[in-house]
């Protein structure tokens, strides 16, 4: 194949190593912390399963970065333009790093901000990989890939609160009340990359009724898209629901991953993420 540059990422996509070697991107893993041990999330369906049955038994996890070594190690291996797609910048200095380093190697290396974690990135990833193999350039592809971030959308929930207590990101007081009224609560990405609870609903019933509402409201052209859902740990849940939107909505396909231990170290087990292309994140 003649590429007219060469695609790079960090493990905050959630997509299967498999699709990266199928499609010869090298991966900058970042590293997590469980217990006393320090892991690569190298998104290896195996690591996955291993790091939810130690997050399960109780061994909670952190997530740190790479830094501008640990990018130049991968960026060093390849001879030619290189388009890195990174995880946001409105929710780790990841981005940062990159960009930083990029400019010191000076070999026409691009670095896009992604403004999206888990298969929002992913999503960017599999256009990056399709404007490649139509043959535009790193500039082109990149100008592009700048305006469709912002077109994918998503809702990630969950039923329980109990890891964003254990792990520090929930306030005691709010985990009680919130498990009292059975708080499952919406999230969203906003256009600077920054996640944020778009609702708090009682209830996974209320929960995913909303989120069909909020799908049917901004979906472009579902009939002609797969909607992306990533899970952790809830395969069988994500999928019943996943079903559900695609019939009631009437997209083309689904298709399915296990998130990865970059952003599952902040959510725990449980949490459902759908995402879609639909109106621009941008408009109010």
């Amino acid at each position: 194949m003649n590429k007219k540059f060469y695609i790079t990422c960090d493990s905050s996509c959630d997509m299967p190593a498999e699709f990266l070697t199928k499609n010869d991107i090298k991966l900058v893993p970042i590293k997590y912390v469980q217990g006393d041990k320090e892991y690569a999330d190298d998104m290896e369906f195996e690591t996955k399963n291993a790091f939810y049955k130690r997050f399960r038994e109780g061994i909670l996890s952190k997530t740190g970065s790479y830094n501008g070594d640990d990018v130049e190690q991968v960026w060093k291996t390849i001879d030619g333009p290189i388009l890195h797609i990174c995880l946001s910048s409105g929710l780790s200095i990841c981005y940062e790093h990159a960009v930083l380093r990029a400019q010191e190697m000076k070999k026409g290396i691009k670095v896009l901000d992604s403004l999206f974690a888990s298969l929002g990135t992913g999503m960017i990833l599999v256009k990056a990989v399709e404007l490649r193999n139509k043959g535009l350039s790193l500039d082109e592809a990149f100008k592009e890939l700048e305006e469709f971030r912002y077109l994918i959308n998503t809702n990630y929930t969950t039923p329980t609160l109990e890891y964003f207590y254990k792990g520090g990101r929930l306030k005691k007081s709010k985990y009680i009340i919130g498990k009292l009224l059975h708080i499952n609560p919406i999230l969203k990405v906003d256009e600077e990359g920054k996640l944020y609870i778009d609702k708090k609903c009682h209830g996974t019933k209320k929960s995913e009724n909303e989120i069909i509402e909020d799908i049917k409201e901004k979906v472009i052209n579902p009939e002609n898209q797969t909607l992306y859902i990533c899970h952790a740990d809830c395969i069988e849940k994500a999928q019943e629901f996943g079903d559900r939107i695609k019939n009631e909505i009437g997209f083309k396909d689904t298709y399915i991953t296990l998130m990865g231990p970059t952003i599952g170290s902040h959510c725990g087990p449980e949490l459902r993420a759908y995402f879609f292309i639909g109106k621009d994140r941008r408009e109010k």
